[in-house]
């Protein structure tokens, strides 16, 4: 049996029941979280909705195990005062669109409602752009059908690998982003019908850092160039992060040599509640020359045991300055 095979097809199996049972069919209608995405994306996947990788459906089932760990806990504190899967009609005359918001916690007597949406995987320092254009179209949606209400929100961000959690809070309804955004899901669902009937149109393009993870990159008029201007300040922020971890390490490393030679002088010795103490492992080495000599006396070499092998690395050097041409 080959149980990547098995795990892929069974995941992809039950991703799109759940997709079914909570979200219907996503191709009649734009949901909250497309609309923070690259237009192109959202579209393109309603057309060509091609296969999930393992990892992808992996990430999908981590997170429905993420909301059912916060409504576990949060049942076993005691509240009982929330709904999930709120779903909120915001169709417009031009757009057939629904909400379907994680957590909505209602506190009756103080007229507040309150919005949790839950997300999983490593923790951003701030919010995506994207998961804060989705809170707000579920504000804005939860504020009109509920008038009488108070609404708030708040992103849940865990990361099961680490064990770590981020509560990002404060947030109201803003009906100014609210008609914005939903102004946006309008020209995607009309750039949506438009290609299903065959309209030649360019999709609206948002190059950004889950673009690798787009099906449809290869395909990308963005991406069609050598080179994209619209990476601009991710490549900045990355360089500039590659410079304080080489200085980071290199602090690390003179630090650790210090406390080893303390160690060494000492001896073992506790401080900041860490036991600090000198470790020697032994590991088993090829003695190469003695190898060399006893293949070549049997008529062979190291060579003729040797395969090549390949892996993959991120290169990033400085692009030369591109020169004008000469009229």
């Amino acid at each position: 049996m080959d149980i990547r095979n098995t795990l892929q097809n069974s995941l992809q199996l039950l991703s799109k029941q759940h997709t079914k049972e909570t979200l219907g069919d996503r191709r009649n209608y734009l949901g909250a979280s497309d609309v923070g995405h690259c237009p192109r994306k959202v579209i393109l996947e309603r057309i060509y909705p091609g296969e999930h990788d393992l990892a992808t459906l992996l990430r999908f089932q981590r997170g429905h195990m993420t909301e059912d760990i916060v409504a576990a806990a949060f049942t076993a504190a005691g509240f009982s005062n929330f709904e999930r899967q709120v779903e909120v009609d915001i169709s417009t005359d031009k757009l057939p669109a629904l909400v379907h918001i994680d957590f909505v916690f209602t506190a009756q007597q103080k007229k507040i409602k309150s919005i949790l949406e839950v997300k999983s995987g490593k923790i951003p320092d701030q919010p995506y752009s994207s998961w804060e254009s989705q809170l707000y179209l579920q504000m804005g949606a939860l504020a009109k059908k509920y008038p009488d209400y108070m609404v708030k929100g708040a992103v849940l961000s865990l990361d099961l690998g680490d064990g770590d959690a981020a509560f990002f809070n404060g947030y109201t309804p803003q009906d100014t982003l609210y008609n914005g955004l939903l102004q946006r899901a309008e020209s995607i669902w009309n750039d949506y019908q438009q290609s299903l009937k065959g309209q030649k149109i360019e999709l609206k393009t948002e190059p950004g850092p889950l673009c690798g993870f787009c099906n449809h990159i290869r395909t990308c008029p963005r991406f069609a160039a050598d080179d994209i201007p619209e990476m601009d300040d991710f490549i900045a922020d990355f360089q500039e992060l590659r410079e304080k971890e080489k200085k980071y390490k290199e602090k690390v490393a003179i630090q650790k040599k210090i406390l080893l030679t303390m160690v060494r002088a000492r001896g073992n010795f506790r401080a900041g509640g860490y036991l600090l103490k000198k470790t020697t492992r032994t590991r088993q080495n090829l003695d190469m020359t003695s190898l060399d000599i006893f293949l070549a006396d049997n008529g062979t070499s190291i060579s003729e045991f040797q395969e090549p092998s390949t892996f993959s690395f991120l290169d990033i050097k400085k692009a030369p300055k591109e020169i004008a041409p000469v009229n």
